[in-house]
């Protein structure tokens, strides 16, 4: 009796986990390689430059800095924690970095980390994976959102047009995105009375109808 009661704990608890990590581990595997290929390739193909360490450490600092502070902002993690492991409310959150991008925490890794394997093995050609794990993570990303568009429908589709999925360079999307939804309620609001009111009319219309008719 002990074991069906812990596998029925347990396999909840490891899909929960899976469904918080989503595709993040496979982008975390992908991206470790390929930078792992690169290092070997640098030994036959290297584009150096010329970086003192004080140089590293400054520019080291503002990445770190960056992406522990994006990662506090990411605040909503302790939310997808709270859905996912502990059964709590499921809900879309269109505010604070997921104002900018669709990803914050992705985008806060891809746009943080890569550049310190640049400073510190001090060649130009680690850019090349930086591009291709960007790449990589925009389309495995969008393999990820059709759970998402399973869960949120038609909310999720619009927001999608708003907010891009890890370069914040359509600006604040999530209010947009917000502002218009509010609009289209208001407007939906407003046309409930009244087309109540015109069918109250053609209703009244029919009713008159019949009755001359029966007359």
């Amino acid at each position: 009796m002990i074991k069906p009661k812990l596998n029925s704990k347990i396999f909840p608890l490891l899909k929960g986990l899976k469904d918080l990590m989503g595709v993040g581990m496979y982008l975390l595997l992908a991206g470790i390689l390929i930078e792992v290929l690169t290092v070997v390739v640098l030994h036959w193909v290297s584009f150096p430059i010329s970086i003192a360490v004080r140089m590293q450490i400054a520019l080291t600092f503002p990445c770190v800095l960056l992406c522990l502070l994006g990662m506090v902002w990411f605040n909503n993690f302790l939310n997808l924690a709270r859905i996912h492991l502990l059964g709590g409310e499921n809900k879309l959150v269109t505010e604070g970095p997921f104002n900018f991008v669709r990803h914050p925490l992705y985008a806060t890794l891809l746009i943080t980390l890569p550049p310190l394997m640049i400073i510190w093995y001090a060649d130009m050609l680690l850019i090349i994976p930086w591009i291709v794990i960007f790449v990589i993570a925009h389309y495995v990303v969008l393999l990820e959102e059709r759970r998402l568009v399973k869960t949120f429908g038609e909310n999720y589709k619009r927001y999608r047009e708003y907010v891009p999925t890890l370069l914040p360079y359509k600006g604040a999307g999530g209010r947009r995105y917000r502002e218009h939804s509010d609009i289209d309620l208001r407007g939906s609001d407003r046309e409930t009375p009244r087309k109540s009111h015109s069918e109250k009319r053609r209703n009244s219309g029919h009713i008159t109808s019949r009755v001359m008719r029966d007359r």
